[in-house]
């Protein structure tokens, strides 16, 4: 074959690759809001021109010498769908590359950053995934090509991770921005504690690094919930969106987020407030800024020793130490050599990784992951991947000991569930979020006194620790707050659940404990299903045997001027009805604004 018939066939072989192919994208997002952070662009249409994998369509460019060209054709077709989108502005593209393209003569990394320019996408908002499909230790230009995409401004991810070893030495060798957890081990998470002890290592490991964790392949909510309790920052999946080459029905968040933890059963609240208080906002630097401008904050600010290093979008990419810097300052000519940029020494050079958590993280959470990691700098808070603040070990500790007072002072010690203090401020908060729909049940025990006189505290208390029982066990379905005010009084609070929902749980709450009650007597007052005994006056006259009232409050949408006050009042009312009428009661409080504004 003439050299000219074999040029005819490659150009053929591309030309028809590019016409024939596109993208699917899939959101990766955040999974704690659910605000999307990327796409990842899958290739679709390959079987049309022969192929049954993607892997045999670039194992066939590789033998005929052509990956990288054609490397570059899906690059180009990629970034221009990606940017052409609506939801993916301000958004990273994930893009898979054939390892071997970076072992390609002909790889040039300022091809990528030509056409980044050309379609005005940020260079930190185009991620490379390799995988282990083939091995990327084994290339040899690996680590110059890699370095040259670090300088271009790219992120790295690995893909599929935990399916070989040479990825655990990508990341400790290279550090990625993101790596994503193989579907083999995000499938039965929930229920495989050896497959939970393995990713909650890697996310504990990846966040003293400073690495970003996605779980990929999440399809039930089981397994994204697991994903989260782990600690996994980003998730994608069939539970969140399946690709689509229909572009325009791409969103910048996804609901299902956000409904899923609300219905978390096992969610224990957030530690959001708390940290907030003992985060410090540490002056941060960018990556940008010239060793002039860091000697000179260092200089202003000489109480801080470490300043945060923020990339382009306020996203942290880690620290700088001052001891790091010390040998150029007390050197004689030490801070003109780093400040004459042809030496090309700049503060990346000085960039420590440090860990990296979102402000959602439970404080246990977070603690694990400081005690991992040998550096004791802190840990850099983020919020939505936007830099917040920065948690020393001093403010984490002090954060931990809050954290345990406030519950040893406020648990209830019989039922250990969480106490009057809790539910004030359980109520706080449904009055301080008016776009959602709030539902709040006070139980009261009937005829609790008379039992509790003729069978003495410690068979009253059984019949406390029975209703708290029942109470844990009926909200297992149902996700809440469950709280003991004191004695025989109870809360339970609801958040966006349909009042037919909560109506049953209280229901089944009411019956399950009016019937098992029973079994706390003795049997002449089973069966008489009464006892004789004193009122309040003194007096002996005949009660039921025990049972529970309830006031159901419901907060509607948009009630924002309730006053606590009113709020209290309201839930008093309620269960003195309730109690008259030794069942439950239901009432609303409506948009109140609404109806003033008519």
């Amino acid at each position: 074959m003439s050299e000219l018939d074999l040029k005819s066939r490659e150009d053929a072989f591309l030309s028809a690759t590019a016409q024939t192919v596109t993208f699917a994208f899939q959101p990766i997002v955040n999974i704690h809001t659910g605000r999307c952070i990327g796409f990842e662009a899958l290739l679709r249409n390959i079987d049309r021109l022969g192929y049954k994998t993607i892997s045999s369509l670039f194992d066939h460019a590789w033998n005929k010498g052509l990956l990288n060209r054609l490397d570059i054709i899906l690059r180009r077709m990629a970034i221009a769908q990606f940017s052409q989108t609506e939801a993916c502005h301000g958004s990273k593209l994930f893009f898979n590359i054939d390892n071997r393209c970076l072992d390609s003569r002909d790889y040039q990394p300022h091809e990528t950053s030509k056409l980044l320019e050309q379609y005005s996408l940020a260079p930190e908002n185009f991620v490379m995934e390799l995988s282990e499909s083939n091995d990327f230790l084994a290339v040899r230009h690996l680590e110059d090509s890699l370095q040259l995409c670090t300088e271009y401004g790219f992120k790295l991810a690995i893909d599929d991770f935990g399916r070989g070893f040479s990825e655990v030495q990508m990341l400790f060798g290279y550090q990625p921005d993101f790596i994503k957890i193989d579907r083999f081990f995000i499938s039965g998470l929930a229920d495989d504690s050896k497959k939970r002890l393995f990713v909650s290592s890697i996310v504990n490991l990846a966040h003293v690094l400073g690495v970003i964790v996605l779980a990929e392949g999440v399809e039930t909510e089981r397994e994204f919930l697991a994903c989260k309790s782990i600690g996994c920052d980003l998730v994608q999946g069939y539970f969140i969106a399946r690709p689509t080459t229909e572009h325009d029905t791409l969103k910048a968040a996804y609901p299902i987020v956000a409904e899923t933890n609300a219905r978390d059963r096992r969610q224990r609240g957030t530690d959001e407030f708390l940290i907030r208080d003992f985060i410090k906002p540490l002056q941060a630097l960018s990556i940008h800024n010239d060793m002039t401008t860091v000697f000179e904050e260092f200089r202003q600010n000489k109480t801080q020793s470490v300043f945060p290093v923020l990339g382009d979008g306020q996203s942290p990419l880690g620290i700088v130490r001052e001891g790091d810097l010390k040998d150029f300052i007390y050197l004689q000519y030490g801070r003109e050599l780093l400040q004459n940029r042809a030496l090309g020494r700049g503060l990346k050079d000085f960039l420590t990784r440090c860990p990296i958590v979102d402000i959602n993280t439970e404080v246990e959470k977070i603690l694990e992951i400081y005690a991992t990691g040998e550096d004791k700098d802190g840990i850099i808070i983020t919020e939505d991947f936007c830099y917040v603040g920065f948690l020393t070990a001093d403010a984490l500790l002090r954060i931990v000991n809050e954290k345990n007072m406030t519950m040893a002072r406020d648990q209830n010690p019989l039922t250990k569930l969480p106490g009057n203090n809790s539910v004030v401020d359980y109520l706080t908060k449904g009055l301080d979020h008016p776009e959602s729909d709030w539902a709040f049940v006070y139980f009261d025990f009937n005829d609790f006194k008379p039992f509790n006189d003729s069978y003495g505290f410690r068979q009253g208390d059984r019949a406390i620790t029975l209703f708290a029982d029942i109470l844990q066990a009926e909200s297992m379905t149902l996700p809440g707050f469950l709280g003991h005010v004191g004695g025989d009084d109870f809360f339970a609070g609801f958040k966006d659940l349909p009042q037919d929902d909560v109506q049953r749980f209280v229901k089944h709450v009411l019956e399950k404990f009016k019937a098992d009650a029973e079994g706390l007597y003795l049997p002449e007052h089973r069966t008489a299903g009464k006892l004789e005994a004193k009122d309040r006056h003194g007096q002996m006259r005949s009660f039921g045997l025990l049972s529970c009232a309830a006031a159901i409050v419901h907060l509607t949408r948009g009630a924002h001027r309730i006053e606590p006050d009113q709020l209290f009042d309201v839930i008093a009312k309620g269960k003195k009805a309730a109690k008259q009428m030794e069942t439950a009661i239901s009432l609303d409080i409506v948009d109140r604004s609404a109806e003033e504004d008519r």
